[in-house]
């Protein structure tokens, strides 16, 4: 089966092509242009210069949060249309966990670790193992002073992506040898991982796919402010 994957909920817009085998086409930039002005003609030039049908494709997959409230909407919202026309099916991918298959073949405990606001991250953590991926908690909105709980109890190798994953290192893993920074090509957000942790889930039609944000929208909290 060929794998489409979208990721648009950060700065980076990507696009990845995969199948079992691994990568067969895939585009990564960091833009200024918002990602509903980028993603449909990179995804068009992907199959363009892969030279293979869009109704070759059997799922698409996109990183559906937690990240930028707008990206995310933008990546969900073309996977969805693109489901449609095309009729196949589609998954939602965990942002943190496809930050963790980016390093999977090493043997640590990587902690997922995205800026939100001031002193406040997404937070994951993953178990990987020369290729494989456990989970040890659920995606959640946490401050950094969780993480660096977190972390205390955490032996052996930890390796910390991210946006902030410097930030992170310096304030709550100063003291750890076995902790590193991933290497830069790894900490950041790319399409191919996408497809790869699609593999391994359960796909389902574009009705189903749903952004997940993890906190209020800015829209829901302005409501809730004037509710109040």
């Amino acid at each position: 089966m060929l794998y489409l994957g979208i990721e648009t909920s950060a700065k980076i817009a990507s696009a990845a092509i995969c199948d079992e085998n691994g990568v067969i086409a895939e585009t990564t930039m960091v833009t200024k242009l918002t990602h509903s002005q980028v993603i449909l003609p990179m995804v068009k030039r992907l199959f363009d210069d892969a030279d293979i049908d869009m109704k070759d494709i059997g799922c698409i997959a996109v990183a559906n949060g937690p990240g930028s409230y707008t990206g995310i909407r933008i990546g969900v919202a073309a996977v969805k249309g693109m489901c449609m026309s095309l009729g196949c099916k589609c998954c939602g991918v965990s942002v943190l966990e496809e930050l963790a298959c980016n390093v999977s073949a090493s043997d640590a405990t990587v902690l997922s670790v995205l800026k939100a606001r001031k002193d406040v991250v997404y937070f994951g953590a993953f178990r990987v193992h020369y290729g494989d991926i456990e989970r040890m908690c659920s995606d959640m909105v946490c401050s950094v002073e969780d993480v660096r709980t977190f972390a205390k109890k955490i032996s052996g190798v930890i390796l910390v992506v991210g946006d902030c994953c410097e930030e992170i290192k310096n304030r709550c893993l100063y003291d750890n040898y076995l902790a590193r920074i991933a290497p830069v090509k790894d900490r950041m957000h790319n399409a191919a991982s996408v497809c790869f942790l699609a593999m391994r889930k359960r796909k389902y039609t574009a009705d189903k796919l749903e952004a997940v944000y993890l906190q209020d929208t800015k829209a829901e909290k302005d409501k809730a402010h004037s509710n109040s």
